[in-house]
């Protein structure tokens, strides 16, 4: 189906990143990722074009969004950005932000924002637990303004207080975990 180890050379993936470049002004939208090969490869693509984040297979990524809460950002019916979400295993656990991504063309127009506001809104009685590398200080700064902006206060948690798995990243990997306490 496709070439498993590159999505640069994948049909659709030239014509999608020169749409892109030339992206309107356009309100940005939010919707729920299907469990289909389309929004699986539409994420593969993404996570192509975004340097801090790991391509995986289109089956990967539809499996991904068969287990999670996966949302994705359009501008103008163009993907431009994901998030993947995953509940806690008791009522009493944070909301797992495991990812955000926004390809560099659409970034600072509110994609990020749009994408975790419309994680919190899932299940708005849980507080919200997230991971940054500790030089990622744009993800930093944007989970400061989301959390001022669902009124929630953002503070550094000790890295052993959640599973890894459940943050998104693996052992050994050196992320910084945040929790933003919404009562």
């Amino acid at each position: 189906m496709f070439n498993a180890s590159s999505p640069f050379h994948e049909p659709g993936f030239g014509a999608w990143k020169q749409e892109l470049e030339a992206l309107p002004p356009s309100e940005v939208l939010i919707r729920e990722a299907e469990q289909t090969v389309r929004d699986g490869c539409w994420m593969r693509w993404m996570q192509a074009d975004c340097e801090s984040t790991y391509i995986h297979s289109v089956e990967d990524n539809v499996s991904k969004i068969g287990k999670h809460l996966v949302l994705l950002a359009e501008i103008a019916d163009y993907p431009v950005g994901f998030c993947c979400v995953l509940a806690g295993r008791t009522d009493s656990d944070p909301l797992f932000i495991q990812l955000v991504a926004v390809v560099p063309s659409a970034r600072r127009r509110g994609v990020g924002l749009s994408l975790l506001s419309a994680a919190a809104g899932w299940q708005p009685q849980r507080n919200i637990a997230m991971a940054t590398l500790d030089d990622n200080v744009a993800a930093r700064r944007l989970n400061e303004r989301f959390a001022k902006s669902i009124g929630g206060n953002l503070q550094r948690v000790l890295v052993s207080r959640f599973r890894p798995s459940d943050l998104g990243f693996a052992p050994g990997e050196h992320h910084r975990p945040w929790m933003i306490n919404r009562q």
